[in-house]
């Protein structure tokens, strides 16, 4: 039986439903890190990643179990907003035609034979680059107030030692005019943990002036919330990592070797430390601390039959609610709110059981006061989570689909919702082989956009070819629908890439229209990138 943690799915969700930590720091730190290529969060973000930590965790039972992998999310207080979609649409098809530029110059190659392909595992066959899409997808909706998982768990200020009056600095840094507004209008809670960070730059001299100020912090802010970072302490900034942690973290085409040559192992180890006490020692404990006093709240408020029984005769009793989308208002502190904060905390401490026992009840009450967005977002969670706990998959997927559908009902304002619940429910269904109803429910997720619609079809055709038996006709017929979307969105690379693939399936077949179809456009659209010799071959086919 495979452990739900190692499948893509689990892997995803571990790495997406993770604590958001949310930075805010002075210039001057900027400053700092900017010699190095990168920003403060691009420095810290790769130590963010806990792979062999041993964290022993006790959440509502009395029996502790150990965390060995954690991860932070660090996200800067002006990035905690709704994505812009304009913005994103355009992020994801600069990521489509990146990648059509990269494989230009496969494309006078030979195409793969449909032989070398059938019987391959879906890691192997895979364009890598749909993961990435698929991920930039799934973050246009990121910071929704429904949700709790990426409302801040913490807060780390950071100040430059060389800032003038750092103590003063780090108290105006949390001022709430600065803050993200969903903080301040009630969405999220303000009153997160507060952990103070000083960095010194060693280019500036000696750190005895940072030690003071580490002093003042710690009788100012407490003695065990302040900690002093200090970086840049190579001397004369030439050193080269040939397998350097920030270069999956910087996008422009700088050459990446280069970044952080200012940093020596030393300030590498300190980095790492800093990162992991933040986590082992404060974020986790006072997880765990928060989901007991909730529980204990919601233990008295909410759980037994008299409870519920008054909870129902409560909600029944209440004026008609209206119909919207989102249904009544809840801010953060509502009893509603706070079941969902302590599903979510429950999860991203992979207290999987008390989750689960959170999300049924929060369920009933948004079905009850009509508050959809937030109904398909708890079942949505109930899905994953019996995903996780490796429970029945008849009710994962009945929650699936329950969200996906209702979502989808509300109109608009779902629809980016619908879509991540679709591509959780496809890993969910590809990691227990149900591939074919993996492809019906890409279908399901393909949306007006035609550049949504061809990434779309291409990872349905390959559900068909990953089917056992495969199904090669429908494997190829999809191949062929997704390039003619890609060639309507100008993706002409990506047009014949899809094409090429199909003309595996058809060679040697009888079905002469359709290989007619794809031979003539294929030797149009070689014709149209100026490789006239593959054009002409194919026209001639």
């Amino acid at each position: 039986m495979v452990d739900p943690a190692t499948t893509p799915l689990g892997k995803m969700l571990l790495d997406e439903i993770t604590p958001v930590v949310m930075v805010l720091r002075t210039p001057l730190v900027e400053e700092s890190c900017g010699k190095n290529g990168i920003s403060l969060l691009q420095m810290l973000s790769p130590f963010c990643n806990f792979s062999n930590i041993d964290v022993p965790v006790r959440t509502a039972s009395d029996q502790p179990y150990r965390l060995h992998k954690f991860k932070l999310r660090l996200v800067y207080e002006s990035d905690i907003r709704h994505p812009n979609l304009e913005v994103a649409k355009e992020q994801l098809k600069q990521v489509i035609t990146r990648t059509g530029e990269k494989e230009l110059s496969e494309l006078g190659s030979d195409p793969t034979e449909i032989s070398d392909v059938v019987g391959r595992s879906e890691s192997e066959i895979l364009p890598s680059w749909f993961q990435l899409f698929n991920k930039e997808l799934m973050h246009t909706v990121s910071f929704s107030e429904h949700e709790a998982f990426d409302h801040p768990v913490a807060c780390l200020l950071v100040v430059s030692s060389e800032d003038e009056q750092p103590i003063n600095r780090f108290i105006d840094l949390f001022n709430t005019n600065k803050l993200p507004s969903l903080l301040n209008d009630g969405a999220m809670d303000p009153k997160i943990l507060k952990h103070y960070l000083l960095v010194h730059d060693n280019q500036d001299g000696p750190s005895e002036k940072a030690s003071k100020i580490l002093t003042e912090m710690r009788s100012t802010f407490g003695p065990n919330d302040c900690q002093l970072l200090c970086i840049n302490s190579s001397e004369d900034g030439r050193i080269e990592r040939q397998d350097n942690p920030w270069a999956s973290h910087k996008s422009d085409a700088s050459p990446s070797k280069h970044l952080g040559s200012f940093l020596n192992n030393d300030d590498f180890s300190e980095i790492k430390d800093v990162m992991q006490e933040l986590a082992s020692k404060h974020i986790i404990p006072y997880m765990e601390q928060k989901i007991r006093v909730l529980n204990q709240q919601v233990s008295a408020t909410r759980k037994g039959f008299r409870n519920q029984l008054k909870n129902l005769w409560w909600r029944k009793g209440k004026e008609e609610t209206s119909d919207s989308p989102n249904g009544p208002m809840y801010t953060f502190s509502s009893i509603e709110s706070q079941i969902r904060i302590l599903g979510d905390y429950a999860f991203m401490l992979r207290d999987y059981e008390l989750a689960l026992s959170n999300y049924r009840l929060i369920s009933t009450d948004y079905k009850l006061d009509k508050a959809w967005k937030r109904y398909a977002g708890v079942q949505e969670m109930m899905g994953l989570t019996y995903f996780m706990l490796d429970q029945s998959r008849k009710e994962a997927e009945y929650c699936m689909e329950n969200a996906f559908t209702t979502y989808a009902k509300i109109g608009s304002s779902g629809q980016q919702n619908a879509t991540r619940c679709g591509l959780w429910w496809v890993e969910m269904l590809k990691a227990r082989h149900q591939y074919k109803d993996a492809a019906t429910v890409y279908f399901r997720i393909c949306g007006e956009e035609p550049l949504h619609s061809a990434v779309m079809l291409e990872q349905a055709s390959y559900c068909y070819l990953l089917s056992k038996p495969p199904m090669l006709h429908k494997y190829g017929f999809h191949l062929v629908l997704s390039g003619d979307r890609y060639k309507k969105c100008d993706q002409i690379n990506h047009a014949i890439r899809t094409y090429r693939s199909a003309v595996s399936v058809y060679k040697g077949s009888t079905w002469s229209h359709i290989k007619d179809h794809v031979h003539f456009h294929i030797g149009q659209w070689y014709a149209v990138l100026g490789m006239h010799d593959i054009a002409v071959a194919h026209m001639l086919e």
